[in-house]
Parts: structure tokens; C-alpha cells; sequence
């Protein structure tokens, strides 16, 4: 009996042994919160992805004490989903020249480094790290040129009108933005990445329509985004582009029930299975949007609709400010399903050889302004078309979304409630369960 009791407690010390080795060559993690917000999302897993030609290393600038446990369980995440990716911490004490080039704080920062780059962020959250690492997969500054001169959408302009959101936002991910008035160059730089033509409000003159053609002609990258009216002297530019900007503006007549406010903001809540679209999933509006239409043949370019309004819409040539809109075809109205957005593709002869050049048209601007951009899929959709116009595909469509579950939200009755059962009932429950279980003990 002695011998069979002794067995199994070296069992019993055998496998507890066991156990703790395979602790330490194995780990099991899982994540329950809504949102997955303890897990990379898959926007930042694709940023990791996309950085595949060597390690990155996250070095955090920590005193040591508590906060160092804190800031392992954030960024745990990305060690956790790459083997590539690396955690290191450092004293500010012991390194206080490198605390003075890099402008730290008492609070401390996070160096993100890649392949001999590095940006610092003072957060330590998802959005600020993973906006880091999109940074850092461009070798050098990819510039965004908005044409400006012409009452042209300004980056810097942070109106309800301007596009001082979006600036921050391809900022963000490694974009540059700048304003160009063709006039005052006489040129557009040649490290332009993309030009952007965003609803220019005067014609522009003819030289500066030339240059934007040979530019275009050269292979760069084109945006234009533009609504219905006047074309402002580029119509050649639509010629070469392949596209016909047709007369009207879209009309949902739909528009009370869905809650717009207003029949001409379109909505797009099915996209075409483009490149562009392929991971957008919430619903787009557009005030005040036109439509265009590819050609069908002798541009050159292979044309692709990203954006496409629905069968109930319509293009309307009158008077929106009518008592009523309704659809009349003998007026020119046209009827939906009517194209929006087109991104165009197609292979120039460069003096290096052949190459790919993209452009996209879309029939309106304001759908990316500072009143906009925010709402519902809009700022996802403008990544998106500029992420692919700057070739990042495997970068389409990444925006950290913020957890659903990270505020509690309750209202004054509720707050009470809580109160009442928390300060009040459960602690007198308890004092009073305890009493009658001491009463009887007394008892016996």
C-alpha cells in the first residue's frame, strides 16, 4: 500500500514536471473580446505581411517599473503574430543622447524600426504603431500632388470643405502631400507619385492642360475627382483618360427612408469586386455626385467601375431645386445603374522598359472633405483608391477600426441602478448571509 501511494505521487511530480516544461516550449493564447481588440486586426496583419524582406524591431524607451508590463502586454500582439517582429526595452537614463535625438518624454516611446528606417510614436496603441510600420514599407516619401490655382480642393484647408483630414490621413500611412500651381512651376516634380486633380473651379490654362497630359503620357499616376458641371478646359484630359463625363447629377429617390436628408446624396452600399473594393464592406455616401462612362474602345486603357450606383437612381438634367424630382427620359434623365468610379490600368513604354500605370477618375469631391470623410465608409473608400494609385496593394483598405467594446456607455437610471446593488443590497446580502450562518453555528 506504502509502495502503490509512493508511485503515484512520483507520478503525480513526474507529470507536474512535465507539464512546466511544456509551459515553456508551448503557449495557447485566445482572444474573447468583442472586436478581437487583444489581437492584431487584420488591417495590421496585412502591414505586417507587406514587410517581408526583414525583421522589425519595436524599441521602447521605458524606465524600468510597471509600465514595462504594461507596454509588453500591448504590443504583444505583433510578436505574437510575426516571428519577425521583436520587442526590445531601454533606460532612457542609460541612453540619454538617444533620448535627446528622438525628443522623449518622461512617459517614454516606441521606436519601430525596418530595415534601417525608424519612426517614433509616443503611443503604444494599435493605430499608432501599425500607422508607424505603413510608414516605414515605403523606402522614400511618396508624393501626393494636389493641383492647386484653380479653386482646386486644398489639403491644407480645414473647412467643412477643405481636405485637411485626408492630408492626415495618407500622412498617416506614408503619404506626402503637397499643392502644386502648375503656373507658378512650370512643371510637376518628378518625384511626384500621384497627381490629384480634385474639382478645380476656374479653367485652367492651355499650357498647364499640356503638361498635365504629358505627364500622364509619361506613365504617372492620376487621380481626378471631380463633380457635375464644368470641366474647366479638361476636356482632352477626359480623351486621353478614356472616359466621357456625362450631364446631370445622381438622384436617390430613396433618400427619406434611408435618412439622408437630401435626394441628390448618392449611396453605394454594393461594390463592384475590383481591386479597390475587394475589402470594403460599410456604406459610402456622395453628395452631389455625377457619373461617367468608359469608352469602349481606342484609348488604351482597360477599365474597371469601383463605384456604381443602384437601378432606383437616376441622372438628373433639370433643376434640382424643383418642387418635386421625378425620373422624365424625354428631358435626357437617365436611369441607374449608372457609373460612378472607374479605375483605369493599362502598360506605357518607359525609357527603362515597360511599366504599369493606374489612374482613376470619379464623378464627385466631396465625398473627401473634412464634412465627409468621417462618415460611415467614406475615409476606408479614399484609402483604399490611393493605395492602390500609389501600388500598395497589399495595403488596400488598412485602417485600424477602434474596438466596439471599449467604452461602457450608461445612462443616469442605470448608473443608480448599479449603485443600489453594488454599494447598497449585495454588501448588506452578504453581511446579513453571514450573520444567520454564524447564528447557527452558535446553535450547535
Amino acid at each position: 500500500m506504502r509502495a502503490a501511494h509512493l508511485l503515484t505521487m512520483l507520478l503525480i511530480a513526474a507529470a507536474a514536471l512535465l507539464a512546466g516544461m511544456l509551459s515553456q516550449r508551448l503557449s495557447i493564447s485566445a482572444d474573447w473580446t468583442a472586436g478581437n481588440r487583444n489581437s492584431l486586426t487584420q488591417a495590421s496583419q496585412r502591414v505586417i505581411g507587406a514587410l517581408h524582406d526583414g525583421p522589425i524591431t519595436l524599441r521602447a524607451y521605458i524606465y524600468p517599473g510597471p509600465q514595462r508590463a504594461d507596454v509588453r502586454a500591448q504590443l504583444a500582439r505583433y510578436t505574437r503574430a510575426s516571428s519577425r517582429v521583436s520587442l526590445e526595452f531601454v533606460d532612457p537614463a542609460r541612453h540619454p543622447q538617444e533620448v535627446r535625438e528622438l525628443r522623449i518624454g518622461d512617459d517614454g516611446a516606441l521606436q519601430v524600426r525596418y530595415q534601417g528606417r525608424s519612426q517614433t510614436v509616443t503611443d503604444f496603441d494599435e493605430k499608432s504603431v501599425t500607422n508607424a510600420l505603413q510608414r516605414l514599407s515605403v523606402a522614400t516619401d511618396q508624393w501626393v500632388v494636389f493641383l492647386s490655382g484653380h479653386g482646386e480642393r486644398d489639403p491644407g484647408d480645414e473647412s467643412n470643405g477643405g481636405y485637411s483630414d485626408l492630408a492626415a490621413a495618407l500622412d498617416s500611412q506614408g503619404m506626402t502631400t503637397r499643392t502644386l500651381n502648375i503656373a507658378d512651376a512650370a512643371a510637376i516634380p518628378d518625384n511626384t507619385a500621384l497627381l490629384v486633380i480634385a474639382s478645380p473651379q476656374r479653367a485652367l490654362l492651355p499650357g498647364e492642360v499640356e503638361l498635365i497630359r504629358a505627364y500622364l503620357a509619361q506613365g504617372g499616376a492620376l487621380l481626378w475627382a471631380d463633380d457635375p458641371g464644368e470641366r474647366y478646359g479638361l476636356g482632352a484630359l477626359a480623351g486621353d483618360l478614356g472616359i466621357r463625363w456625362q450631364p446631370g447629377t445622381l438622384i436617390y429617390p430613396d433618400y427619406k427612408t434611408i435618412g439622408t436628408g437630401h435626394p441628390a446624396i448618392a449611396v453605394v452600399a454594393n461594390y463592384p469586386d475590383t481591386p479597390i473594393s475587394e475589402n470594403l464592406t460599410r456604406i459610402s455616401l456622395f453628395p452631389y455626385a455625377g457619373s461617367i462612362a468608359a469608352m469602349s474602345r481606342g484609348s488604351g486603357w482597360r477599365a474597371e467601375t469601383f463605384l456604381r450606383s443602384n437601378t432606383r437612381s437616376w441622372l438628373e438634367t433639370g433643376d434640382l431645386e424643383q418642387a418635386s424630382l421625378s425620373f422624365e427620359p424625354d428631358t435626357g434623365d437617365q436611369r441607374g445603374p449608372l457609373d460612378m468610379g472607374i479605375a483605369l490600368s493599362r502598360t506605357v513604354q518607359a525609357p527603362q522598359g515597360p511599366q504599369a500605370q493606374r489612374a482613376a477618375v470619379i464623378a464627385d469631391s466631396d465625398f473627401m472633405s473634412n464634412g465627409h470623410l468621417a462618415k460611415l465608409g467614406n475615409r476606408p473608400l479614399a484609402l483604399a483608391l490611393f493605395q492602390w494609385l500609389g501600388y500598395r496593394d497589399a495595403q488596400i483598405a488598412v485602417d485600424v477600426a477602434t474596438a466596439p467594446d471599449a467604452n461602457l456607455d450608461l445612462t443616469a437610471s442605470q448608473i443608480r441602478g448599479v449603485w443600489w446593488v453594488y454599494v447598497l443590497i449585495l454588501p448588506f446580502a452578504l453581511l446579513g448571509f453571514g450573520l444567520i450562518r454564524w447564528a447557527r453555528r452558535r446553535r450547535r
